[in-house]
């Protein structure tokens, strides 16, 4: 395993008995077995290794997008096998680096999958992202009280409305 993973894995395992806002570099360093002067080789303090950890998540690589559900099921089989610390994160002083990670994830897929519809505007793209991410974070904020498969259909819905109308704007202005 590499170090920063190393960090990584400890640190969700530490966010298991307590909140991101008491974990320290020490207490990670302890945790791991290693050293303060390693932690600092590779990390700045422990919000970027919340970063690391978000920007090392391989959700749904690999797949062909045919719809915006696959998009939305991915990520939350991600939130799921990964809730303690997800949640963990959004109620610390890190929560902004969550909605990053939601937001960017949303914006590549969303982006892919409309662009190989023939759609090039980055404005729905962005819409979408951000409507997307904050639902997720209201959602895990209420520890998710919603259903996954309720959740999956509003946001669905919302996708296929919001779809059909840019389409419509599209062709009102050509």
């Amino acid at each position: 395993m590499k170090t920063e993973q190393l960090f990584q894995e400890g640190l969700k395992s530490l966010l298991k008995s307590k909140p991101l806002d008491e974990i320290n570099v020490i207490m990670l360093c302890d945790h791991v077995k290693s050293n303060r002067q390693t932690f600092y080789y590779h990390f700045r303090d422990i919000a970027d290794v919340v970063d690391s950890t978000f920007l090392g998540a391989k959700v749904g690589y690999g797949k062909k997008l045919l719809d915006y559900e696959p998009i939305l099921k991915e990520l939350i089989n991600y939130i799921s096998a990964n809730y303690q610390y997800v949640s963990s994160v959004n109620n610390s002083y890190a929560s902004d680096k969550l909605y990053s990670f939601f937001f960017s994830y949303f914006y590549l897929k969303v982006g892919n999958l409309l662009k190989n519809h023939g759609f090039s505007g980055q404005e729905i793209v962005r819409y979408i992202s951000v409507l997307s991410a904050q639902e997720l974070i209201f959602w895990i904020s209420n520890k998710r009280k919603e259903k996954n498969v309720s959740l999956i259909k509003r946001l669905n819905t919302i996708w296929r409305y919001l779809v059909t109308q840019y389409q419509s704007d599209m062709r009102r202005t050509l």
